[in-house]
């Protein structure tokens, strides 16, 4: 009883620790100074995360990951990109879940666990409001089987698997994101206050826009699978670096920011692990999880 006793008081210290980190914004403890971290997930965003800046990926991350699954720890990949542009790395990494479109779509292999669309008839208006401002260059609009734009040149790598359409044709499809790009925020703000009902989202040094159901934000996503599975939110740990990555780190029971992550990322996690060049993520479960 002693024992017991003695080890509940250490837990409450940690989380003591724990609560004081989110205030006061210290990153860290060292390795060692908690108990063992009772990992039963990983979720992980892709781009500037657990991909380099060059859009690859390393083979000391594929191998971490693969320890991860040798250990029973399920695997997620919860990202902006969609089935199509994920590809690649779905195919190397394998995981246990995918949650895409910004946590449109969540998927199990092929069963869908949670899916957060744009009606269609929604859908069709805002294509064509964005189809109406001379300073809004192109549109792109997907959902899980199509992928649809009215720019020209799709040539470029993260653009192949779209195909150029005209979106004054009514299709009656529900997309999952549209995402129109512009250098004028104003215009897409404009747009956004006609459509309440959506979520609009800019990417971090990008001037390239995201609307979407406003339940479809990757904390939903997490949830859903988590019921899934029957695992406790406090045994996930979740790792980010963008404003589309805040909810999911503050909430899941680890929140791990990368050293490239913003401000506010960093402001919310638990922890800050080394940048996405350097296999930050990779890094800190091996130190912190599988060599447990």
């Amino acid at each position: 009883m002693l024992i017991f006793l003695s080890f509940l008081g250490d837990v409450l210290i940690v989380s003591k620790y724990r609560a004081m980190n989110r205030r006061y914004g210290i990153k860290s403890f060292g390795i060692g100074d908690e108990p063992p971290m009772n990992v039963k997930m990983i979720v992980t965003d892709l781009d500037n995360t657990l991909i380099k800046s060059d859009r690859t990926i390393s083979e000391y991350s594929v191998s971490i990951f693969k320890k991860c699954r040798d250990k029973g720890i399920k695997t997620a990949f919860a990202t902006a990109r969609s089935t199509q542009a994920a590809s690649k790395f779905l195919n190397i990494f394998q995981p246990d879940m995918f949650i895409g479109y910004g946590g449109a779509l969540t998927l199990a292999g092929d069963k869908i666990i949670s899916r957060f669309a744009i009606p269609a008839d929604i859908s069709y208006q805002l294509v064509n409001d964005c189809l109406q401002e001379p300073e809004i260059k192109y549109v792109l609009a997907i959902n899980e089987s199509v992928a649809f734009t009215n720019r020209i040149d799709i040539s470029d790598l993260e653009a192949s698997h779209y195909k150029c359409t005209d979106f004054t044709v009514k299709n009656n499809l529900s997309y999952l994101k549209i995402s129109p790009r512009s250098d004028n925020p104003a215009v897409i703000e404009r747009i956004a206050a006609k459509y309440p009902m959506c979520d609009m989202l800019r990417y971090t040094g990008e001037d390239i826009y995201r609307f979407a159901n406003r339940n479809a934000v990757k904390w939903n996503a997490v949830k859903a699978v988590a019921d899934f599975y029957d695992i406790e939110i406090n045994t996930i740990a979740a790792f980010g670096d963008d404003v589309n990555d805040l909810e999911m780190l503050k909430n899941c029971g680890i929140g791990v920011a990368v050293a490239n992550a913003i401000d506010e990322v960093k402001a919310v996690a638990d922890y800050v692990c080394d940048t996405n060049d350097n296999d930050g993520v990779a890094k800190w479960i091996e130190e912190r999880i599988t060599a447990k």
